[in-house]
C-alpha cells in the first residue's frame, strides 16, 4: 500500500502570477490574439505544482516528490531499518520588517520525524491533531513504534 501526503505548493506570489498569466491567455483568445495562448502553458505549472511524500509500506521506502497532476518526480529511498516515528514540538519564529516597523511572529508546530540508524527524515509538519492522526496511520501501516508528546502539553 502506498500512502500519499501533500506537503506544499508554490508560494502565493507564484500562484498569483499563474492566475494572471492564465487570465491573459484567456483574454487573448477572446480577443482573437492567438499569440497570447503562449501564456497558458506557463500558467499551468505555477497553478498546479505540488510537493509531497509517498510512503510504500510494503517495500519500506519513501519518496519525496514534486508533482504536476499525475506526474511525480523524485527518488525512492529505503527506510527498511526504521527504528520508530517521533513527533516533536517546535516553536518557529519569523521576523518581518517594513520600513521602521518590525515584528516577530512565533507559533507552535508539530513535526513528524522518521528515525533511522544514521539519519532522521522529516515527513510532515503542521497542527497537532493532524500530525497525531497521520502519525498513527503511518505507524500502524509501517508497524513501528510512535513516540509522541502529549499534544496539549506546553
Amino acid at each position: 500500500m502506498i500512502l500519499k501526503y501533500t506537503t506544499g505548493k508554490l508560494p502565493p506570489n507564484f500562484f498569483m502570477l499563474g492566475v494572471i498569466l492564465l487570465l491573459i491567455g484567456i483574454l487573448a483568445i477572446i480577443m482573437s490574439e492567438y499569440t497570447g495562448i503562449v501564456a497558458i502553458p506557463f500558467a499551468i505549472p505555477l497553478l498546479f505544482i505540488r510537493t509531497g511524500i509517498l510512503i510504500d509500506t510494503k517495500g519500506k521506502r519513501i519518496k519525496k516528490y514534486i508533482g504536476l497532476f499525475a506526474y511525480k518526480t523524485g527518488k525512492w529511498e529505503s527506510i527498511a531499518q526504521v527504528h520508530h516515528l517521533r513527533i516533536i514540538r517546535v516553536q518557529q519564529s519569523a521576523s518581518m520588517a517594513v520600513l521602521s516597523i518590525s515584528r516577530y511572529d512565533t507559533n507552535i508546530v508539530y513535526k513528524l520525524i522518521l528515525v533511522l540508524p544514521n539519519e532522521n527524515i522529516e515527513l510532515l509538519s503542521g497542527e497537532g491533531r493532524f500530525i497525531g492522526t497521520v502519525a498513527d496511520e503511518i505507524s500502524d501501516k509501517l508497524q513501528v513504534e510512535l513516540k509522541a508528546p502529549v499534544i496539549g502539553e506546553k
